[in-house]
C-alpha cells in the first residue's frame, strides 16, 4: 500500500493529517512510525494474518480496558479499533497505536519488576472473553520431530526419545491462556521506568510455565555456559518472587522450569523451518542442538537446575 494512500486513510479515519511515514519492517506486514500531532505505530495487515492481528487487538484493548501496561489502541471515526480495506484487490486491516518511547530492559535489574507484570497477566487473561489456539505435545515437541524425519535425519531416535521424556516431566500441569513469545523483546521500558507488554500474535492456551521459562531462560542457544546458567536460575528466583504476588506456581511447575527450556528449542526450531524452510537448518546445526540438549538434561539429573 502506497504511502499517500495511507496518508489519507490517517487523515480521513484518524483525524491525523499530513502524517509523516516511516517504515520500520516487514514481515507478515507493515509497519511503520507516524509523525503528526503526535506519534504513533501504523501497521498494515495481509489477509493471510487477518485473524491473528484480530486477535492480537482483542487481546491488547482487553488489556487496556482492565489498566495493564499496554499500547493504547486508536480507535477510527467509526470507533473501530481495526479499519478494514483493500489494496490491489486484497484486504488489508489497519492498525493504529500511541508510539510507546522505550528499550528492552535489562531484566539481571529488573526480574521481580517483570515477574510482577506478568503475573498480572495471566491472572487478567483468566477471564479473558474469548478462546484462543490450545497448544500441546503436537506443537511443542511433534512439529519439529516431523521436520526432522523428513529431512532424513539419521539420530531422529536420540530425538523422539528425549522428546517423549521431557513432555513426560510437564503433560500435567496446568494451562491457562498465555502470551505465547515472552521474549524480552515483546517488554518496553521507558524513561519512567514504566514496563509495557507488546504483540499478542501467539497468545494461546498453553503451560503457563512455558511462558515465565521463556521470558527467565538466559542461555545462550548455541553454547551452554554455566554463568549463564547461574545468571537463569538468579533471574527466574527473582522473577517469582513478584509472579507470587498475583499468580500462585504450584512446587511442581516452579520445578518443570528446566524442562521447558530444553522444549523450548524443540518449539522454536520447528517455528523457525516453518518460516523459512527446511533447507535453514542442516545436520551439523541439527547435531549441535542434540548436544546442546544433552548437556542441559545432564544438568537436570545431577539436579544443578532444580
Amino acid at each position: 500500500m502506497d504511502e499517500r494512500t495511507l496518508q489519507d486513510i490517517l487523515a480521513a479515519q484518524y483525524g491525523i493529517e499530513s502524517a509523516a511515514l516511516e517504515s520500520l519492517r516487514e514481515g507478515g506486514g507493515h509497519t511503520y512510525a507516524v509523525n503528526g500531532k503526535g506519534r504513533y505505530l501504523l501497521k498494515v495487515i495481509g489477509a493471510a494474518f487477518s485473524d491473528t492481528a484480530k486477535q492480537s487487538v482483542s487481546v491488547m484493548r482487553y488489556l487496556e480496558e482492565n489498566a495493564f501496561p499496554v499500547p493504547k489502541t486508536v480507535l477510527t471515526a467509526d470507533g473501530e479499533a481495526l479499519y478494514e480495506t483493500e489494496d490491489d484487490g486484497e484486504k488489508k486491516l489497519i492498525v493504529l497505536m500511541e508510539y510507546i518511547e522505550g528499550d528492552e530492559p535489562e531484566l539481571e535489574k529488573c526480574a521481580a519488576q517483570v515477574g510482577d507484570l506478568v503475573g498480572k497477566f495471566h491472572e487478567l487473561m483468566e477471564k479473558y472473553p474469548a478462546e484462543p489456539a490450545a497448544h500441546g505435545r503436537k506443537f511443542f515437541i511433534d512439529r519439529y520431530l516431523g521436520f526432522l524425519r523428513r529431512k532424513n535425519y539419521p539420530r531422529i531416535a536420540e530425538y523422539e526419545k528425549l522428546g517423549e521424556r521431557l513432555w513426560e516431566k510437564v503433560k500435567d500441569l496446568p494451562c491457562g491462556i498465555c502470551h505465547g513469545d515472552l521474549h524480552r523483546g515483546n517488554l518496553l521500558r521507558n524513561a519512567d521506568g514504566k514496563v509495557f507488554l507488546v504483540d499478542f500474535d501467539t497468545v494461546c492456551r498453553a503451560p503457563l510455565m512455558f511462558d515465565v521459562m521463556v521470558m527467565c531462560d538466559m542461555t545462550d542457544y548455541f553454547r551452554l555456559k554455566p554463568d549463564d546458567v547461574e545468571l537463569t536460575m538468579k533471574v527466574y528466583r527473582e522473577f517469582l518472587a513478584g509472579y507470587a504476588a498475583h499468580h500462585t506456581l504450584s512446587r511442581e511447575e516452579i520445578r518443570s522450569f528446566p524442562y521447558w527450556v530444553a522444549i523450548r528449542h524443540f518449539q522454536l526450531q520447528a517455528t523457525i523451518v516453518e518460516i523459512y524452510g527446511p533447507d535453514c537448518i542442516d545436520e551439523a546445526f541439527i547435531d549441535g542442538q542434540l548436544y546442546w540438549l544433552n548437556q542441559w538434561e545432564e544438568n537436570i539429573e545431577r539436579e544443578v537446575l532444580i
